[in-house]
């Protein structure tokens, strides 16, 4: 779903996330447009949960005070609505002013002419003196600046410890491998009546087959925009997913696909899993959820030395190119990557801010799950890799045609093999 969010405050308690769509409905107003009498109004679209929904608008309420001619509208859902979304979107040129692209599709679009060259508005409207070379060029596409994100975050394995510790099972760790999964997941099972697996089916998510297959060595696209893997990859990653799955390790079928990136519908935070695999930054949204007590960090398991978890870009935060504000944008932009104010605001809900100076600032001051977070990261930095290269142009629907293949399979409509060559051919598709 889509909402336009209004003014609301941190969401604090698991009732509150548990009715977030019912809220954020209560909330929105007829017109579909954040209030404010600025001369100049411009959109700004994104993806994300609760948490990061509030803690947004409280920035953009202060941008919107230090800039008085201006009114931000914003949009958010859900990863796999906005999606196809934006899709549509960016094809009918009616983009928002400021979006967010998932990183699979940030060459597409700037190759497609969707988003603003940002090369004028750097170093004036937006400053980069604190940002390094490194979060830089996770906008960079073809040696031009397309835009910036809005944070660098890492994967993180997200469990309940006191489940994890009330069925004696071997917690998660920096050195706990597959196959441990399943034996944790019968202790889990058994202590719960079999009500809880111990984590949440991963099988259908293009990201965590691409942890997995980075553990193995391979990559999903190279930087020349080739395939990095082979069929047998994804037979390997679906035959894994089914042992986990068999064992009762994972979620069953039809919890599963009930499962998303939102709290509402997160298998965590229903008590229907004892974890799951998430982007670290929302570990705040799952600690005001379950609990800070029952939020705790691991690596996702590997049975190599490689961890295959990395600091990359959450999203690239880009100007639209047919954009009447772009001015208005490129400064709003500013604001929300390097405004000191905002990135107390914000925390580490969109990721470890890119401005150094914010970051540093933040550390002494986090406690909770920041500092969990913050943790998770000091812990584990030197077994972090380099992220993957950008996915090449037509690579869009890859991670919904990722998540259909994999619920052919635990449905019993395709065979593994089946799934992992139609699959495959899918992925042919995006370098031809």
């Amino acid at each position: 779903m889509t909402h336009r969010t209004s003014r609301f405050v941190r969401v604090a308690s698991a009732a509150t996330a548990a009715a977030l769509a019912v809220t954020l409905a209560s909330c929105s107003n007829d017109s579909g447009e954040s209030g404010g009498d600025g001369d100049v109004e411009i959109t700004f679209q994104w993806w994300g949960n609760d948490e990061r929904a509030a803690l947004t608008e409280e920035a953009i309420d202060l941008f919107e005070e230090k800039h008085p001619g201006i009114t931000v509208s914003t949009s958010f859902s859900t990863i796999d609505s906005y999606i196809p979304k934006l899709a549509t979107q960016v094809a009918s040129n009616s983009a928002p002013d400021l979006f967010l692209i998932p990183m699979e599709s940030v060459k597409e679009y700037s190759e497609k002419g969707a988003t603003l060259d940002l090369t004028d508005y750097i170093g004036d409207e937006i400053k980069v003196d604190e940002i390094s070379e490194a979060s830089q060029k996770i906008g960079v596409v073809n040696g031009t600046t397309y835009g910036f994100t809005l944070g660098t975050a890492t994967s993180a394995w997200i469990y309940n410890p006191t489940v994890w510790a009330e069925a004696g099972a071997k917690e998660p760790s920096g050195d706990f491998a597959w196959e441990d999964l399943i034996e944790a997941g019968e202790k889990i099972r058994a202590s719960t009546d079999g009500e809880v697996a111990a984590l949440s089916d991963p099988g259908g998510y293009i990201a965590w087959f691409a942890t997995w297959l980075n553990q193995q060595g391979k990559i999903g696209w190279t930087e020349e925009g080739e395939l990095g893997f082979e069929p047998s990859d994804l037979e390997a990653w679906f035959t894994l997913m089914e042992r986990l799955r068999e064992s009762g390790a994972t979620t069953d079928p039809e919890t599963t696909t009930t499962i998303d990136q939102s709290m509402q519908n997160s298998g965590l935070a229903r008590g229907e899993s004892a974890g799951e695999f998430a982007a670290a930054s929302l570990t705040g949204a799952y600690a005001d959820t379950i609990g800070a007590e029952n939020v705790a960090l691991a690596p996702l398991p590997s049975d190599s030395e490689t961890l295959a978890i990395s600091m990359a870009g959450t999203n690239v935060a880009a100007i639209a190119a047919n954009s009447e504000h772009p001015d208005e944008a490129a400064m709003f932009l500013d604001f929300m990557i390097n405004d000191p104010d905002a990135a107390k605001i914000l925390g580490l809900t969109r990721g470890i801010p890119i401005n150094q100076a914010n970051y540093e600032a933040l550390i002494p001051e986090l406690d909770g799950a920041d500092k969990a977070v913050g943790d998770f990261v000091t812990t584990y930095q030197e077994r972090f890799s380099e992220p993957d290269p950008l996915a090449p142009p037509g690579a869009t629907t890859i991670p919904a045609d990722f998540t259909l293949a994999y619920e052919s399979i635990i449905f019993g409509q395709a065979s593994i093999e089946e799934a992992s060559a139609s699959l495959y051919e899918k992925f042919e598709a995006t370098v031809q």
